[in-house]
């Protein structure tokens, strides 16, 4: 196989199983100080219309809805039916009456009436054209409205020391992502993004967690996005099941991170927002 090929994945690569459902809970646990701080210099507040594009289980669209609160309404829009059924049974446990879900394609879902706020977390980068969906998500809003996405930059993970397992990962991960057609860092190309779909420049926030020793939840995320994406792995020729052994790299990687008491850089997360101008063109 020619290493250099690129064979563009259409569906989102990391799938829907419930592997895939931990490792957004993991990564909820790690970003969720970052997503709320987000949100709240994008300008979400009291009495908003918003919606969450690409919602998956609901970690930004809930975190809207506390935002919002009882005088505003939020809706999730996913296209896959497995995370909106967790997404609205966490929402039934917070008793956020005002967020919904809806199932359907982020790239033609149209609300009933203009929005205040457009938001995405981790998205962008599964999109074909993210300029593209950033001036759709602008047309999405009322004048003056909210347009907010978020996304990772994934070549900034690394550990120190460094661990064989996650150079490994690192290899076998990006590696398929990039001949899958994915960006593995559009958290650094936002700002280009946003004004490449005539928006002003955007308000900037950002976070690349750290941890340290075999107890970070990031070893979490690490392990989660090697089950998740292993029939991709395995059928783009980067590597196999038995090379990867996905069934025990959690347990090893914590072991060899226990060992030698590393610490963990989780991938720097960019959120940038701006606001749409007030008059249309």
């Amino acid at each position: 196989m020619d290493d250099d090929v690129v064979h563009p994945v259409r569906e989102y690569v990391l799938g829907s199983t419930d592997p895939e459902m931990a490792r957004l809970a993991a990564i909820s646990r790690v970003y969720g100080a970052m997503t709320g701080a987000w949100l709240d210099a994008a300008g979400v507040r009291p009495g908003m219309r918003v919606a969450d594009l690409g919602c998956g289980p609901g970690d930004v669209a809930l975190a809207a809805a506390r935002r919002v609160g009882p005088t505003g309404s939020v809706v999730g829009v996913d296209d896959a039916a497995r995370p909106l059924v967790r997404a609205r049974r966490r929402a039934e446990e917070e008793r956020l009456a005002t967020v919904t879900f809806e199932r359907g394609d982020v790239l033609s879902w149209e609300p009933a009436e203009p929005l205040d706020a457009v938001v995405g977390r981790f998205i962008l980068m599964h999109l074909p054209d993210p300029v593209a969906a950033v001036v759709r998500a602008a047309k999405l809003v009322r004048p003056g409205g909210i347009v907010a996405f978020a996304d990772v930059a994934l070549t900034t993970r690394g550990s120190l020391p460094e661990l064989p397992l996650l150079t490994s990962y690192l290899e076998w991960f990006l590696e398929t992502l990039r001949r899958a057609g994915r960006s593995v860092d559009m958290a650094l190309r936002l700002a280009a993004v946003f004004a490449a779909a005539g928006l002003p420049s955007p308000v900037l926030t950002s976070a690349a967690p750290a941890e340290r020793g075999g107890d970070a939840v990031g070893w979490s995320i690490v392990a989660g996005d090697l089950t998740s994406l292993l029939p991709v792995i395995e059928r783009l020729g980067v590597a196999t099941a038995v090379t990867i052994g996905p069934d025990m790299f959690e347990q090893r990687l914590r072991a060899q991170a226990t060992a030698h008491d590393a610490v963990l850089l989780n991938p720097l997360v960019v959120g940038a927002s701006a606001r749409t101008p007030l008059s249309r063109a």
